[in-house]
């Protein structure tokens, strides 16, 4: 027939409504809500100097561009080789448009600025 439940069963019980009771207990204690804090966008002008303004350089026309596609091949290395020669120039030609426009030695360089010439911080607003 059935069996009377032992000790371990009532203590088993016990255990898991005391373990449930606590754990109301602790969650009802929670009823302060935490302080939400709202971002607040800042824009701070930094100055960024410019040192000089150079026009952007011209695209080369490349003697590539002239062949066709039943053009010999002596013609298509000469054209390659050309190429390779006009790409170096307009390469240098730019390195010195570059070197034109480094900053001083004694210049403190600064972080770029944003588009409209603001650096945009962004710091939560506390209410203390």
């Amino acid at each position: 027939m059935g069996q009377r439940p032992g000790c371990g069963a009532v203590v088993m019980v016990m255990r898991f409504f005391i373990t449930i009771a606590i754990g109301i207990g602790i969650a009802s204690c929670a009823t302060a809500t935490p302080e939400v804090l709202t971002p607040m966008e800042v824009k701070v002008p930094v100055a960024t100097p410019i040192y000089c303004r150079v026009e952007k350089p011209e695209k080369p026309t490349l003697p590539i561009a002239t062949l066709k596609a039943d053009s010999p091949p002596g013609d298509t290395i000469r054209a390659y080789a050309a190429t390779i020669a006009v790409l170096k120039g307009a390469v240098q030609e730019r390195d010195a448009l570059i070197a034109g426009c480094a900053p001083p030695a004694d210049a403190v360089v600064s972080p770029p600025a944003s588009p409209s010439g603001a650096a945009a911080v962004t710091r939560p607003l506390s209410t203390n």
